[in-house]
């Protein structure tokens, strides 16, 4: 009799659908429709905008960026929707749990002021709340499951985002 008390690492898996890149897309919609609409912006034109803007972008993808070599280095996959190999702690995982979703916040952010797009700028929280709600809150139950106490420990040691 087969034993049923461990998760059937193959079938189980973080979410069905990959909830991150169908989040970014329609975010980007919603953007661009806000602001070919609505003119949001509600600060001055003004260069240092697009300077800092431009800076907390790509800091954003750098942050991103090195979340997804920290999980090459460990041998797990990427993909929101398949089962993790191996629990990522070392590098940018030591700091942050979440830094794909960091960086990917910290570029919409960013690129609402390099672009001054009030959309963009509308838009980013929801972003943050569609992602805690669609990806972290079920890739965490997941990893619960996946790997126990490990996982539990490596959670109170490392804060959700920063």
């Amino acid at each position: 009799m087969p034993d049923t008390t461990e998760p059937n690492v193959t079938a189980d898996r973080p979410n069905r659908l990959p909830w991150p890149p169908i989040i970014y897309v329609i975010a980007i919609l919603v953007a661009v429709a806000i602001d070919r609409t609505i003119d949001l912006w509600p600060l001055p034109k003004a260069h240092y905008f697009i300077v800092s803007g431009t800076l907390v972008a790509i800091a954003g993808v750098v942050v991103a960026a090195a979340g997804l070599i920290q999980f090459r280095r460990t041998g797990t996959p990427f993909d929101p929707t398949a089962p993790a190999e191996a629990l990522a702690t070392d590098g940018i995982y030591a700091t942050t749990r979440n830094p794909m979703y960091l960086g990917a916040l910290g570029l919409f952010l960013g690129l609402a002021f390099a672009l001054r797009s009030g959309g963009l700028l509308v838009v980013t929280p929801a972003v943050a709340v569609a992602l805690q709600l669609l990806a972290i809150r079920p890739e965490e139950a997941y990893l619960e499951r996946r790997f126990g106490d490990a996982y539990r420990a490596y959670k109170r040691r490392v804060r959700r985002w920063i």
